[in-house]
């Protein structure tokens, strides 16, 4: 069995800059590694997230196609929805999806990176009783 010690996304975006900048000015990324083609971005918590230049020679034909924008959510859990919605307003990010909690258990809000991905503001409640037994 393949047992997993860690985890972290790698988007194929067009622009590293401006994911760096977002990732560290606005969600408190630390740089653990920037080059030319790649930088990979760590939390103080230990999240993970890499973003990588398209068409990139040292990449292999299945890593170099441009993310597009469409099927992919990227959560990052806070302590509190709230506060992270109030400094995502505050700092004029670019909101999607308005704070509202979830009977399954979520208070969340969304928003979308320069890059076109869409990061789930989530803080885990209660869930109603509806959703109790869907948890282990």
């Amino acid at each position: 069995m393949i047992e997993p010690k860690s985890s972290f996304p790698v988007f194929v975006i067009k622009n590293l800059d401006a994911a760096k900048y977002f990732y560290t000015e606005n969600l408190g990324f630390d740089v653990a590694f920037s080059g030319d083609w790649y930088i990979h971005l760590v939390s103080k918590s230990g999240v993970q997230i890499g973003f990588l230049l398209p068409s990139h020679s040292t990449q292999p034909p299945i890593f170099q196609k441009p993310y597009i924008g469409e099927g992919v959510i990227f959560s990052l859990e806070v302590e509190d929805a709230d506060v992270a919605f109030e400094e995502a307003k505050s700092k004029s990010l670019n909101i999607v999806l308005e704070l509202r909690s979830e009977d399954w258990g979520q208070r969340h809000f969304c928003v979308q990176d320069p890059n076109g991905i869409y990061l789930d503001i989530v803080q885990s409640i209660e869930p109603t009783e509806e959703y109790q037994n869907d948890y282990n």
